[in-house]
């Protein structure tokens, strides 16, 4: 897949080391209790890698991990300085988990101005899989000065949503089972009019690779052709892996939006619709 939102790793072990470098490691799992693999970092991560707790950093640290948003523009200030990030970096972002978790920082750095990002293809386990080096070095960190700014066509609120659901292509990344819903339960299934789109079905099985160009388009085309005509808006349960259709379709030159508080904030009001298939 060619895509200026990834880098293969190939291409970044050809890199590392360069100044004005910056590679971030955002392991980490849903899988209760949702946490940040820190001590995985430290066993072994990408050479010259600082870690991100996906769990803290870029998130609203006001609410429960589920529903949190994307942080303010202060927060995301100390974020970016604690971090590193300077104007003019090049930042590579991988995590271990289809990319959901790198994708989230991508499109929360995006969204508060940072452009110069890619996720690296594969993640983890294909860095891996590779035989490229494997440090358990942690980098001293001097404070970046990146000033955020608002990207504000990368977010979508609740009520932006209601307002476009009529004229966007909606995609909810969820598994099937999570899309579908349970009957006992009616406050479980999808938002009216959501496509389902498993972000699962963008991936090769074996490689955990994107899908090439010409199998995404068939693959959007399938479960969304309205795709190439309309504003693509997607979700997922907490606005994470709603992230990785946005990779996909980014190399496909396709512009989209993330509707941050995806169903788990959806859901809360129990006016609002759910839909079960």
């Amino acid at each position: 897949m060619d895509s200026s939102s990834l880098i293969s790793a190939d291409e970044l072990n050809g890199v590392l080391g360069r100044e004005k470098l910056r590679v971030f490691d955002v392991r980490g799992t849903w899988q209760t209790p949702a946490r940040a693999l820190h001590d995985d970092y430290l066993a072994g991560h990408i050479p010259g890698a600082v870690f991100v707790d996906w769990t803290k950093q870029f998130l609203d640290q006001g609410q429960a991990v589920g529903l949190a948003p994307v942080c303010d523009q202060e927060a995301a200030a100390a974020d970016f300085k604690s971090l590193g990030v300077n104007e003019g970096d090049l930042c590579i972002l991988y995590d271990d988990y289809s990319h959901m978790l790198a994708g989230r920082v991508w499109w929360a750095m995006r969204h508060w101005g940072f452009e110069n990002l890619r996720v690296l293809n594969g993640g983890w386990s294909h860095w891996k899989a590779q035989g490229f080096p494997v440090s358990t070095d942690v980098p001293n960190v001097p404070e970046g000065s990146f000033t955020p700014r608002l990207n504000s066509g990368l977010r979508v609120s609740l009520n932006e949503l209601q307002e476009r659901m009529a004229q966007a292509c909606h995609m909810d990344a969820r598994g099937p089972v999570s899309y579908a819903g349970k009957p006992e339960d009616p406050r479980t299934g999808h938002i009216p009019g959501a496509l389902h789109v498993h972000f699962k079905e963008l991936l090769d099985e074996d490689t955990g690779l994107f899908l090439e160009s010409d199998a995404l388009e068939k693959v959007f085309d399938r479960l969304a052709p309205e795709w190439r005509t309309r504003p693509v808006i997607a979700s997922c349960g907490s606005g994470y892996a709603g992230t990785v259709p946005m990779l996909a379709l980014s190399g496909l030159g396709v512009d989209s939006s993330l509707y941050d508080g995806s169903f788990s904030e959806w859901k809360q009001e129990p006016s609002r619709p759910v839909e079960q298939s």
